[in-house]
């Protein structure tokens, strides 16, 4: 029942994206200028486990025979001909996807995506002029590959990141992104569509004159923008519905891909070609975004873990810039050592706390451990902070070395000395004596 089911919820969605393709435009050729079908299918394919895709591709097959019958008037048996091309190219390109299963979200699954869905609406294309040669003769080989090919890849380019950004959903009562981001990326929408309307009105050319043959690539970095600050799921609706948008006016007649046509439907095959190209764009954005948001969500939760072990054992730390010493506390340094210590923002600074029978046996300590000459050290000095309190710390240094093999960073570890000296003697007298 379950495989039933899927085969059933793929076999109605690709049909609701037929007919919503059909209603978009018309070509001269068979295929629809945008055809959002197979972007079911592959998307379906890529988010799903393998063991769902025979019911996938089953329920594409069914979809497919009747779109073939109702869409394209064929009989049955060319109509199945028509859907076993979907299968074999959707198959070829959701294997190519997720080959080791990398999240589409992430830039190697991006590029395999990106991959998967240029190398299966290829393959399509290819069948499809043996399929179209067969049942129309009369047909161009070149433009129905060509009408196919480029269709396929933008309606998989704009449905397959959809699928991947929204697997998964629950809606939430709290969470999501800031309002003023949100804000953000509403207003970059609302210009784009504005910058839409004024491009690819349908007298662009009276308005802007010899410039209108130029001015397709105004409004996409505001879909970029949005797509940026909205995420993965914003960002893939607004790319959806502008990219279609864009499409639906140049199928009309309209913007600068309609200005200079040398044959019919040359500006649906130009604004194809331009539109993937820009998805291929905004997928490697998002997902290098994407990456870049969970590498510093993974940051700040190691960071908290890590700043909460130091503050509970009573450590503090310090990284100082081998070259100027300027001084970076972290968190626990102040709950350890006490809020002044802080204050010293450079290594003089720090200098000068330090009484000054042991101030030269540290500085020159430092320098060493800066220099590369001595790898880590250890010691322990008396420090007055500037509430005039006077505290013995204990203090581990290390250098931290760049490409070049020189020392860029020198990293301290700190903590009161009474402390340290109370923790050896409990630890040393829980271990048993040996027989």
């Amino acid at each position: 029942m379950p495989q039933l089911r899927q085969a059933a919820l793929v076999a109605v969605l690709i049909l609701i994206a037929a007919f919503i393709s059909s209603a978009l435009a018309q070509a001269s050729v068979e295929t629809l200028p945008v055809w959002l079908g197979s972007g079911v299918t592959f998307a379906a394919l890529l988010v799903g486990s393998r063991w769902t895709w025979p019911a996938t591709l089953a329920g594409a097959g069914v979809a497919l025979t009747i779109w073939g019958i109702v869409g394209h008037q064929l009989a049955t048996g060319p109509a199945l001909a028509f859907a076993a091309i979907e299968i074999v190219s959707m198959g070829v390109g959701g294997w190519i996807a997720t080959v080791g299963r990398h999240d589409p979200e992430s830039p190697a699954g991006a590029t395999l995506l990106i991959v998967g869905a240029l190398v299966a609406a290829a393959l399509g294309g290819t069948l499809a002029v043996e399929f179209w040669h067969w049942q129309r003769p009369t047909a161009t080989p070149l433009d129905e590959w060509i009408a196919w090919t480029f269709s396929t890849a933008v309606g998989l380019l704009l449905i397959a990141p959809l699928a991947v950004a929204f697997r998964g959903f629950r809606i939430k009562r709290s969470g999501g992104m800031p309002m003023s981001q949100f804000v953000g990326g509403a207003l970059a929408f609302a210009a784009f569509i504005v910058a839409v309307l004024v491009v690819f009105a349908s007298d662009v050319e009276r308005q802007f004159g010899k410039l209108a043959a130029t001015l397709a690539y105004v409004p996409m970095p505001f879909l970029l923008i949005t797509s940026v600050l909205w995420g993965p799921r914003g960002g893939a609706v607004a790319t959806l519905l502008g990219s279609l948008l864009i499409i639906w006016k140049t199928a009309q007649g309209a913007g600068p891909f309609a200005v200079n046509e040398t044959f019919a439907g040359e500006a649906v095959i130009e604004v194809q070609g331009f539109i993937a190209m820009w998805t291929i764009v905004f997928v490697i954005a998002r997902a290098l975004s994407e990456a870049r948001r969970l590498a510093l969500d993974q940051a700040r939760t190691w960071r908290l873990r890590y700043e909460r072990t130091l503050s509970a054992v009573g450590m503090a730390t310090v990284e100082y810039d081998a070259v100027t010493g300027r001084a970076t506390w972290g968190e626990s340094a102040a709950h350890v050592l006490g809020p002044s210590i802080t204050d010293a923002g450079t290594l003089n600074e720090w200098l000068d706390r330090i009484d000054a029978a042991e101030r030269g046996l540290v500085q020159a300590t430092w320098y060493g451990v800066a220099s590369g000459e001595l790898p880590r050290s250890e010691q322990e000095y008396a420090i007055r902070a500037s509430d005039g309190r006077v505290q013995r710390i204990r203090e581990q240094l290390a250098g931290v070395r760049g490409a070049d093999g020189k020392v860029e960073q020198v990293a301290g570890l700190l903590r009161l000395a009474t402390t340290a000296v109370a923790d050896n003697t409990t630890f040393t007298a829980e271990i048993p004596r040996g027989e």
